[in-house]
């Protein structure tokens, strides 16, 4: 009887095993696919032949969470680098770099000291003003357009990441439960764990196996995202991000990984900074300009006004030419004491005593400008440069998981032919159990 039961017990072992292998090579090209392997041990008692213990997954948590960091990072440098590109491509383009709109009012001051009375070259002059105001609006335009695609991106970014959190805890509550009643979860398992990684390309993500089938899921600082099958809701109001977890708010910061926190910290260290920068260049290049007419006279003999105006709460988006100015009001004519501590005009309408002064007040106004341009090429640079290495890595994760967990048809063929091998040996044993056991019948 021992023997009939042995070979039942091993030919449903076969059966299962070729059940797991064939199972594995239907699934051969499904992304993020583990193979299956049967597990199998000899049943308890004398002779009792072999049980199934379990069919599960063969995965390596260390390699998984390789590739749930290197999502991260590589999510985290192309958010970057799209950004600091597009800002780096817009300030170093040649029909909008400012050093040479400067440098065309320069050389209209220049013309200028020739026949500083000549309406042509004062309206040059005021021309090359327009030409820099025209330029700085394009930057504006520019800049502003980025801060609006920066913040509609991080609100796409945390409904995605609200939604995966959300179908994470579902996951969570069916694999608890497929444990707790003994059910196969490998496919279910599979699926969450293709979730982690889609969700860590958004969001660098802490993970901790409870054990009973659930994942709890934090941010990088800290933020809880998934606790057992409760979901974190993620938000955007401007470009601040915020997670909700059972009422309370956690703020996520420029540190989180992933590629909010790509568009956090350019936001935060590139975008916002690099904006402060151009308006402390334009404005200085204005109050230098302005500050030089100030201390001249135009051609009636008037004190000179300023050439440019502007609101300092919004230095880039109110930059401009005066509108009251006329070539005329240009203060050309420079000043002298009249001995009495009152300034006078130097000269007559042919005097030029106060366009040195101007053209003095433009030299050297953008260095900060070439400093912000090299700064942002060599910051651009680094950025390209590290995500081609996050890439890389993520690739070889992907790469070492794959040769752990993924399906190799080479190796599925051997154990076809191993268990079909494995499976027509117990029927054998069944049918020579049966036919000792009809010719014991027999002889009674």
């Amino acid at each position: 009887m021992s023997m009939l039961l042995n070979g039942v017990s091993g030919l449903n072992a076969a059966n299962s095993a070729l059940g797991a292998v064939s199972q594995n090579v239907a699934n051969a090209a499904v992304k993020g696919y583990s193979r299956q392997t049967v597990y199998l041990e000899t049943a308890a008692g004398g002779l009792n032949g072999v049980k199934v213990t379990k069919i599960d997954r063969i995965v390596n948590s260390f390699l998984n969470d390789d590739i749930w960091r290197t999502s991260a990072d590589t999510g985290y440098y192309e958010g970057f680098q799209n950004y600091i590109g597009y800002l780096e491509q817009i300030l170093g383009t040649e029909s909008l770099n400012l050093n040479d709109a400067v440098a065309g009012i320069r050389a209209s001051f220049n013309a200028a000291m020739s026949a500083p009375d000549s309406a042509a070259y004062r309206q040059q002059a005021l021309s090359s003003a327009q030409s820099l105001v025209q330029d700085i609006a394009q930057i504006n335009g520019a800049l502003s357009d980025q801060q609006a695609k920066l913040g509609k991106e991080l609100s796409d970014l945390a409904d995605n990441s609200s939604s995966l959190l959300q179908q994470i805890a579902e996951m969570n509550n069916k694999i608890s439960k497929a444990m707790a009643l003994g059910q196969p979860v490998a496919e279910l398992s599979d699926a969450r764990e293709n979730l982690v990684t889609e969700l860590s390309g958004y969001l660098g993500v802490d993970i901790t196996d409870v054990g009973d089938g659930n994942l709890n899921i934090s941010s990088k600082n800290g933020a809880p995202l998934v606790v057992g099958s409760k979901a974190a809701a993620v938000s955007v109001t401007g470009t601040s991000v915020d997670v909700s977890f059972n009422s309370q708010n956690f703020a996520l910061n420029e540190f989180v990984g992933g590629r909010i926190g790509g568009l956090l910290n350019v936001d935060a260290t590139v975008l916002q900074p690099s904006k402060l920068q151009l308006e402390t260049i334009v404005s200085s290049v204005a109050d230098s300009v302005n500050t030089a007419l100030s201390e001249g006279f135009d051609l009636n003999g008037l004190p000179g006004q300023p050439l440019f105006v502007y609101n300092p709460a919004d230095v880039l988006g109110t930059f401009g030419v005066n509108a009251a100015l006329e070539p005329d009001d240009l203060a050309f004519t420079g000043r002298v004491d009249d001995g009495f501590g009152n300034w006078i005009p130097s000269g007559g309408r042919g005097d030029n005593g106060n366009i040195a002064n101007l053209v003095s007040a433009l030299n050297g106004s953008m260095t900060g400008y070439d400093t912000l341009i090299g700064d942002l090429a060599i910051q651009s640079k680094q950025v390209q440069s590290s995500v081609k290495t996050a890439q890389l890595l993520k690739d070889n994760a992907l790469a070492a998981r794959d040769s752990v967990s993924g399906v190799n048809l080479d190796e599925e063929a051997a154990n076809l032919m191993f268990y079909q091998q494995l499976y027509d040996a117990n029927a054998r044993v069944i049918s020579t159990a049966d036919q000792l056991f009809k010719t014991l019948i027999n002889i009674f």
